[in-house]
């Protein structure tokens, strides 16, 4: 089944996005082709460590270093000092430094589930927004004479109009804008 190019009126050269990119007989020049190429997929979610904790780790980290710098500068003298103050010369910065450090570890999983929670419902949601860029995408034709992109009336739905004629360049930002407004389209409804 072809369907009429809105640009050139003709029909015997369209064919579907999706099988232009395979059909050997027909190979797209290299910017066409990564041009037509269907929407990435989200990468993989990754839960972030909790802010609070980093700072936490942090300080506890300059406090640390502290400590092997008064330790590089060498041990207050013996004969001036009392031995509380040379052990406070050395550990007291760890008095503070393991505190900090194990406060940081408490931040981090006492919200981990809540972070690991809000990663989820983002991923889904960027899943569903790459399933309507993909359903749109695949509803796209080229016409190879034109060398233009457009999809057919009825194609993203029922009664849906046709598009215009799309330079093959401008493919990619039109799937996601028309993916990210047309009603009917499977997935969530996009919220911005």
């Amino acid at each position: 089944m072809n369907v009429e190019c809105p640009h050139c009126s003709e029909s015997d050269q369209t064919v579907g996005v999706p099988h232009a990119l395979s059909d050997a007989a027909h190979p797209l020049g290299p910017v066409e082709h990564g041009a037509l190429l269907p929407p990435p997929a989200p990468a993989p979610p990754k839960v972030a460590h909790s802010k609070v904790a980093n700072v936490l780790y942090t300080v506890a980290g300059l406090v640390g270093a502290m400590m092997v710098m008064n330790l590089g500068n060498g041990l207050p003298d013996p004969e001036e000092t009392t031995a509380a103050y040379r052990a406070g010369y050395v550990f007291g910065p760890l008095i503070l430094a393991v505190p900090l450090a194990l406060a940081g570890l408490a931040v981090q999983l006492a919200t981990k589930q809540r972070r690991a929670e809000a990663v989820r419902e983002s991923a889904q949601v960027q899943h569903a927004l790459w399933g309507r860029r993909h359903w749109v995408w695949q509803a796209v034709w080229l016409c190879r004479r034109c060398r233009v992109c457009f999809v057919p009336e009825g194609a993203l739905g029922p009664g849906s109009a046709a598009s215009p004629a799309i330079a093959v360049a401008q493919l990619p930002m039109w799937v996601t804008a028309t993916a990210d407004r047309a009603p009917g389209v499977p997935g969530v409804s996009a919220t911005r």
